[in-house]
């Protein structure tokens, strides 16, 4: 029964009183992930059901010339060819939100959580040195990303890292050294970072906290 796409849960729990209840027990609305790709021709995006095993097209020209960057919560980070310009798309509802130019050459790009939450935060990092991870912050709305330069006394192997995971209030990406950190961006008015503490984790090398108070 929970194999079962929603049409056919429905359909199944009108067999019997212990269908019905088995149904309902497992039914979910709509809430397992789709695939989505990019076929070549211009401004098409297929999205693929994998339990229901359906295709659906949608037209969307405004991901010509760009790339997925990241995907969360049924929305998608993406950057123009020009690669400082970025925007964030809801490929269901058409809405963009721009976001401001990023000057930063970064390795990894994420974001917390839908952008018309309130809570969104987009992170971009990259390491400038084996010592050194440069990090930039920003938001919808913003008009500037906030960077700053952190140290790793553990140091920080730059092409041997995960991306950018976002889970429980924090951003983590994983190396292969023994590194870690949190840090707290206290204001979107102050547009600053705050270290909370240090402490050194086995192969975990990035814990960012986007807790963001607002004024």
């Amino acid at each position: 029964m929970s194999y079962l796409v929603l049409k056919d849960n429905i359909r199944a729990s009108a067999v019997c009183r212990a269908c019905r209840k088995a149904a309902e027990y497992v039914r979910v609305v709509e809430k397992h992930p789709w695939v989505i790709s990019f076929p070549r021709h211009y401004g098409v995006t297929i999205l693929f059901d994998p339990l229901g095993r359906k295709s659906y097209t949608l037209n969307l020209p405004e991901l010509v010339g760009t790339d997925v960057c990241y995907s969360k919560d049924g929305w998608l980070l993406m950057r123009r060819s020009s690669l400082v310009d970025m925007f964030l798309l809801n490929p269901y509802t058409r809405e963009l939100i721009n976001l401001p130019k990023c000057e930063l050459s970064f390795q990894a790009v994420a974001f917390s959580s839908a952008p018309t939450s309130g809570t969104c935060a987009v992170i971009a990092f990259r390491p400038f040195t084996r010592f050194i991870i440069r990090i930039s912050i920003c938001y919808p709305g913003a008009t500037e990303w906030i960077t700053q330069d952190f140290s790793c006394s553990h140091g920080f192997e730059p092409y041997m890292h995960s991306n950018l995971v976002y889970a429980n209030g924090h951003f983590y990406c994983f190396s292969s050294g023994v590194l870690g950190r949190e840090f707290t961006w206290l204001s979107r008015k102050e547009s600053s970072f705050s270290c909370l503490h240090v402490a050194a984790r086995y192969r975990c090398c990035i814990n960012l906290s986007p807790r963001i108070g607002r004024r």
